[in-house]
């Protein structure tokens, strides 16, 4: 089985991370697609990768409620990324006005960029979408 989007790498994953893993692969769940946060998250992807190389497919992108004043730096990092490792997808990317609706713009921009860079390095895209 093939869990398609979990973010084991965040915070919430810290005490637990192993345990939950562990029980997944127990019980049949052996791949793991890790969709991108933002850059701050992405050592932590490398991370969790290298510990796991058989059941973790990585995915780089900026999530739509992480799109900010500095997403252009952001699309940036994503793009560089993607030019020196391996990705299985540009993900998660998208809108999300669930929260806040401030960076509309932006992260139509962000959205369509990065469909651009799936389409350039001939990956699949991981959609986002929420109250958009």
């Amino acid at each position: 089985l093939t869990d398609t989007h979990t973010h084991l790498y965040s915070e919430e994953f810290d005490i637990d991370r192993e345990e939950v893993i562990q029980r997944a692969i127990n019980t049949g769940v052996s791949r793991f697609f890790i969709p991108s946060i933002d850059s701050s998250y992405t050592q932590k992807m490398y991370d969790l990768e290298k510990k796991y190389p058989s059941n973790v497919f990585l995915m780089m992108g900026l999530h739509p409620t992480y799109v900010k004043e500095n997403y252009l730096e952001e699309l940036a990092h994503v793009e560089q990324e993607l030019k020196t490792k391996k990705f299985y997808a540009v993900g998660e990317i998208g809108i999300d006005l669930y929260w806040d609706k401030t960076f509309l713009k932006e992260q139509q921009l962000a959205f369509q960029h990065q469909i651009q860079l799936a389409k350039k390095f001939k990956l699949a895209i991981n959609i986002h979408c929420r109250d958009a």
